[in-house]
């Protein structure tokens, strides 16, 4: 999901640094794992053992046997049968942490799509509807609240303009209110 940053030293001094840790889900899907590769190695010790053993009983009691295949080999077929089982879990496993992983980020930004098509109609109305899962969809409510409070301003100083217009005002309430109104606009770099 993130692109790694490449170009720290010509960033913008406003823009955020990327952050590649989402500790609400990777902290689970990390126990998970590491439990699952504890059990597994486990779990592999103990099948090969059992098998060794097996092979190590099936001939060493045996006498004037002719041998079939040298003891290596067997042991090697086990142990390789051993770590396919091993590969073919760890492979399992990866894909289903995938999915874990793009379901989340997919639930993240959906819910981020939808409050950014709201600002970008300019509907900041409240957001109840929205519950903050990830850190990303705090900072946007956040982010529609300081707007909301700001357009609320803004609405109010033109209300007050335009009362203060009707009345035939002096150029110095006019101007007041006017640089009152700008301060509450962007810079006029960050506007389209």
């Amino acid at each position: 999901m993130m692109v790694p940053d490449t170009g720290a030293l010509h960033r913008p001094s406003h823009q955020r640094h990327v952050h590649y840790v989402d500790r609400s889900i990777q902290r689970s899907l990390l126990l998970a794992m590491v439990t699952l590769e504890v059990t597994l190695v486990a779990a592999s010790i103990g099948f090969a053992y059992w098998r060794i053993i097996e092979l190590i009983d099936a001939s060493m009691y045996r006498m004037n046997v002719t041998q079939t295949a040298p003891t290596m080999m067997l042991f090697a077929e086990e142990g390789l049968w051993v770590m396919g089982l091993f590969a073919v879990v760890n492979i399992v496993a990866l894909i289903v942490a995938s999915g874990i992983w793009s379901r989340h980020e997919n639930l993240v930004l959906q819910e981020f799509s939808g409050l950014i098509e709201k600002s970008r109609t300019l509907d900041f109305t409240g957001d109840a509807e929205f519950q903050p899962r990830h850190e990303v969809l705090a900072l946007t409510l956040a982010w529609r609240a300081r707007e909301r409070a700001r357009f609320t301003a803004i609405r109010d100083r033109m209300a007050q303009l335009e009362t203060t217009l009707s009345k035939n005002p002096s150029p110095g309430n006019i101007s007041a209110l006017v640089d009152g109104l700008n301060k509450l606009l962007p810079p006029a770099e960050a506007r389209p």
